[in-house]
């Protein structure tokens, strides 16, 4: 919008000083060519400073670093430029050009409009010096410029630099504070990224010290409590063998099914506690590690914590089978392995495949194939089958494996 301001207080100095010059009979023409060429000049300038185009381009100057649409805007005003030479006559144009030129950076043609300046000072001083009794009476037939149409164009002229210097400024403030609100922007989005991050990492270690915790708890209650209870009943089981009068007989028989149940209660504990300590996520990569030194390891997890004890215990028997699998026949260089939970089913997908511009070996990692092939897959096929889900076996692009096991 400056710009435009600009242009518009420049074209309408621009018709006054060519009024001055060529008189109020070509003033329509000399109104309508300025504003076309004004308008010529905003559509091909970019609207933006010259500092920001040369940062856009790298830090070049010059021509190689302009657009087609600057280049095209040099070539018009060096023409434009080149014409007021030899016609003065359009001396009231210069400061519209000079304004285009600084945006433009283009000192060539800032030196000739200096050249056409010290050409109007001359023809204006030539004036001077062959008027007769009438200043206005010119000796030749040449057009001269006036003193009053040569200081309105210098006039004009420090107009027009006064205000691009001003413009350049306010679209360099205006880029900065653009480029600060992007950098503040992206800047706060990395920060709530890293803050994501450090939420999901401290919420994984108070549930791996949970789970710590709660396997510490299952040894101990296994270790204490349950070789306590079972030597009561081994010393229960010796008096009961002791004593076959009653009522004592029956009393210990009594205290013998107690100990039973508050063993069979204790057991189920501390299996609920294992189970529920098993880490699907630590073990599943704990267990694909040995891919890593070979293959280009590709591992997506997305299960929630609350996974039934036989469905997680089934998807890692599962991927055991598929990584030994891997091992001992692939010749590829990529395995994508994914866990994830559906509403309704959990997926587990292995597929090792060449990517693109791999090579493939000349033998698997293990360096022999496995001697009693179909064993692995078989297994695979009779875990998911007992859980109740459906397996898809292909080899089209290498190993590719697709379990889908309902909730």
């Amino acid at each position: 919008m400056e710009r435009v301001i600009d242009k518009f207080i420049l074209y309408a100095g621009a018709v006054y000083v060519m009024s001055l010059s060529f008189g109020t009979t070509t003033r329509p023409f000399t109104i309508y060519s300025t504003l076309a060429f004004a308008a010529a000049m905003l559509w091909l300038i970019p609207g933006e400073s010259a500092k920001a185009a040369e940062e856009r381009a790298g830090g070049k100057t010059g021509f190689p670093a302009r657009s087609r649409r600057v280049w095209a805007a040099c070539l018009l005003l060096d023409a434009t430029l080149i014409l007021i030479f030899f016609q003065p006559g359009f001396l009231g144009a210069l400061p519209l050009l000079v304004y285009d030129l600084i945006l433009c950076r283009h000192w060539i043609g800032l030196g000739l409009s200096g050249a056409i300046v010290i050409n109007g000072l001359y023809l204006w001083i030539g004036n001077l010096r062959q008027a007769g009794p009438d200043p206005a009476e010119v000796v030749d037939s040449r057009w001269r410029p006036t003193g009053e149409i040569l200081w309105s164009v210098i006039f004009f002229l420090v107009l027009a630099v006064w205000m691009c210097i001003k413009t350049g400024r306010i679209l360099e403030d205006r880029r900065k504070i653009k480029a600060l609100r992007d950098d503040a922007a992206e800047r706060e989005q990395t920060l709530s990224r890293q803050n994501d991050q450090l939420m999901e990492a401290r919420d994984s270690e108070v549930m791996t010290a949970q789970l710590a915790e709660r396997n510490r708890i299952a040894r101990e209650i296994h270790d204490n409590v349950g070789h306590t209870l079972s030597r009561a009943l081994l010393q229960v089981g010796a008096l009961l063998a002791i004593h076959k009068e009653e009522p004592v007989h029956g009393q210990l028989s009594a205290v013998r099914e107690t100990l039973d149940s508050a063993m069979t209660n204790i057991r189920s504990s501390v299996h609920d506690l294992h189970d529920s300590a098993v880490d699907l996520e630590g073990t599943v990569r704990q267990m694909t590690d040995p891919l890593k030194e070979s293959f280009l390891l590709k591992l997506e997890i997305d299960v929630s914590a609350d996974m039934p004890r036989e469905k997680k215990y089934g998807i890692i028997g599962i991927l055991r089978e598929a990584v030994s699998n891997i091992l001992r026949h692939s010749r590829n260089d990529t395995v994508l392995i994914s866990v994830l939970e559906h509403p309704g089913f959990y997926q587990l997908v292995v597929h090792d495949y060449l990517s693109e511009g791999g090579t493939l070996r000349t033998q698997p990692v293990t360096g022999r194939e496995s001697a009693v092939p179909g064993i692995g897959l078989t297994n695979i096929e009779t875990r998911v089958r007992s859980m109740g889900g459906s397996v898809q076996i292909t080899e089209e692009d290498g190993f590719r494996l697709f379990v889908s096991i309902p909730k």
